[in-house]
């Protein structure tokens, strides 16, 4: 019995020794030390997309270019999309263009997709809207001029002074002549659509009077919308002038909320800059007193054509002109000689049409 015991406790300390943990030159765990690498690294990486922020902060309008008009091998047109357009571009260039001698070697395109490499050496006449006019110093080389017949000019910052020229009327040219006519005002209110139209003129409005700006709303379409945005801009008897932008005919509605504890806000106070999007022969009585642009030698009271036809055959062909005087030239001019508007000069890169506020 003593030897079954025995043999039962030598097996038990068998058992417990083999399992317990040696104790040969034991040593702590090692830790891992920081991969230094890793985060310089994940350093650099910040750093990096910091520096890409602070890029795009500072991002600087380009700065002239050289060009030498001498040295142009051809010219581009972009056609708009819109068949009215192109039908009025092809009707003016079909009966002027033998009036330009300079003026060869021309190719037609429709959309900035189809320019798949470099623009060298060219003069471009166009585009007529704003996304191909945004898009196009992307597919600009050296040598290259563009005579726009598009009239946003809030792209200017991503051009050259001396690279491009806004020939169509322009509202951002309505809001410069404006100056001369709230030069005395102290207080404006300001209402702009709440659409690209409105957002780019009020922008350009307050960058332009910041000492003039007041107050400002956007509105909408609904009748509550509008309501609001007039509420918004509290007692509107606080405002020498309002001034409104608006590219549809929304600015009817609005009128109707511009009410004061005396009655509706004057009209004949107000500003609209809707660059030519109503003919003038077409305006109700009630809504003539507001103030809107007109050229001061042509009558388009009376005029039949649609104003921003009139204008877009207009500036067609004055980007003739323009191109032919470039290629003969060498350099731009400051004014030109248009039939029925006289000298027309060139201010700031646009034509400064007569315009005026009645």
């Amino acid at each position: 019995m003593n030897l079954f015991k025995n043999i039962i406790i030598l097996f038990t300390l068998i058992s417990f020794f083999s399992c317990a943990p040696t104790t040969i030159e034991k040593k702590p765990p090692i830790e891992k030390e920081p991969e230094k690498l890793e985060e310089k690294d994940v350093t650099e990486e910040k750093v990096e997309v910091i520096d890409q922020v602070e890029t795009v902060k500072k991002l600087t309008k380009p700065e002239d270019k050289l060009i030498d008009f001498n040295n142009i091998e051809k010219i581009i047109v972009f056609l708009s999309e819109e068949e009215i357009l192109t039908s009025l571009f092809y009707e003016v260039f079909l009966e002027e263009i033998e009036n330009f001698s300079n003026i060869k070697n021309i190719d037609f395109i429709y959309s900035i997709e189809e320019i798949h490499t470099k623009i060298n050496n060219t003069l471009i006449i166009g585009p007529t809207n704003s996304s191909d006019l945004f898009h196009l110093p992307n597919k600009l080389g050296e040598n290259t001029f563009i005579i726009s017949l598009s009239n946003d000019y809030s792209v200017m910052s991503k051009y050259a002074d001396n690279e491009i020229i806004f020939v169509f009327s322009s509202p951002y040219h309505h809001i410069d002549i404006l100056g001369d006519y709230i030069m005395s005002s102290k207080s404006l209110g300001v209402l702009y659509k709440q659409n690209d139209y409105g957002l780019k003129l009020y922008n350009y409005f307050k960058d332009k009077y910041p000492l003039k700006y007041t107050k400002a709303s956007s509105f909408g379409d609904s009748a509550l919308d509008l309501e609001l945005s007039v509420k918004l801009m509290g007692d509107l008897n606080s405002y020498e002038n309002i001034i409104i932008f608006d590219d549809t005919l929304s600015y009817k509605d609005l009128v109707g909320y511009l009410a004061t504890k005396d009655g509706t806000y004057p009209l004949e106070r107000v500003y609209l800059i809707d660059n030519f999007l109503e003919q003038r022969n077409n305006l109700e009585n009630y809504y003539q007193p507001i103030n809107r642009t007109f050229l001061n030698n042509i009558d388009m009271f009376n005029m039949v054509e649609p104003h921003r036809e009139f204008f877009f055959k207009t500036s067609v062909k004055i980007s003739l002109s323009i191109a032919n005087q470039l290629l003969d030239n060498n350099f731009l001019p400051s004014a030109i000689e248009l039939e029925n508007f006289g000298r027309l000069s060139i201010e700031n890169l646009m034509i400064n049409y007569p315009v005026i506020f009645d």
